[in-house]
């Protein structure tokens, strides 16, 4: 029995620039059929704004009818980390496999509460600094009890950032953290937002820490090298 595959793409270079579209489309499909699936239908939008995005909203009305879904990459299910994940979660439910041709594939799997883990903690957080010296013990705290409470897992470090602002360059104890991820099994945060929260960035970071990700917000992200 073959496997049914969407594509999903957006652009804003459609009109001005129909080849270059054209010439992602082609690539997916060959990385589709690469895969072992035969693409039943091609939903692009011709916008990068997500109000816009007609054709992605069209392919979630009747996704059942797939069995994965070939994007380029995850910034095409929503640039928002938090949000692509919550349309993630809702396809894996329905059994639909997401396939990427540049970040590999999602796993969320069954947390290992009882294995004897060796753990990291970050948490993230953007605010004023009065504000943040009340919020950010209380989360490491958080995590903490968390560890010590349901897990046999070990906390090794703590790594946090405070911020002002949302800005790239501006978390450099998760730049310490990546540096020191041979001494880890896992990193434990609140939200995968706290890694980052523009889904582009996200996986950049990801694959820099090579780790499993385990989000008492979204679940436990299994890391994978594999392309799919």
């Amino acid at each position: 029995m073959s496997r049914k595959a969407a594509i999903y793409h957006f652009t804003d270079k459609g009109i001005q620039r129909p080849g270059v579209c054209r010439n992602q489309l082609q690539a997916l499909k060959a990385f589709a059929l690469s895969k072992g699936f035969d693409v039943e239908e091609v939903f692009c939008d011709t916008s990068i704004l997500r109000h816009e995005r007609v054709e992605f909203d069209r392919f979630l009305s009747f996704c059942e009818d797939f069995d994965a879904l070939i994007v380029k990459d995850f910034r095409h299910i929503n640039k928002n980390t938090g949000q692509c994940v919550e349309v993630l979660q809702e396809l894996l439910n329905k059994g639909i496999v997401v396939l990427t041709m540049e970040n590999g594939i999602i796993r969320f799997e069954e947390e290992p509460l009882g294995r004897p883990l060796r753990v990291a903690t970050y948490n993230s957080r953007f605010g004023t600094p009065s504000e943040l010296k009340q919020i950010v013990p209380v989360q490491n705290e958080v995590l903490r009890l968390f560890t010590s409470k349901k897990t046999a897992w070990k906390v090794i470090d703590q790594y946090f950032d405070e911020t002002e602002h949302q800005a790239n360059g501006e978390q450099k104890n998760l730049e310490n953290l990546i540096n020191n991820r041979e001494r880890y099994d896992l990193l434990l945060v609140h939200t995968l937002n706290d890694i980052h929260w523009r889904t582009s960035n996200f996986f950049r970071i990801r694959e820099r820490l090579k780790l499993d990700i385990y989000s008492l917000q979204d679940g436990y992200l299994k890391y994978t090298q594999e392309a799919a």
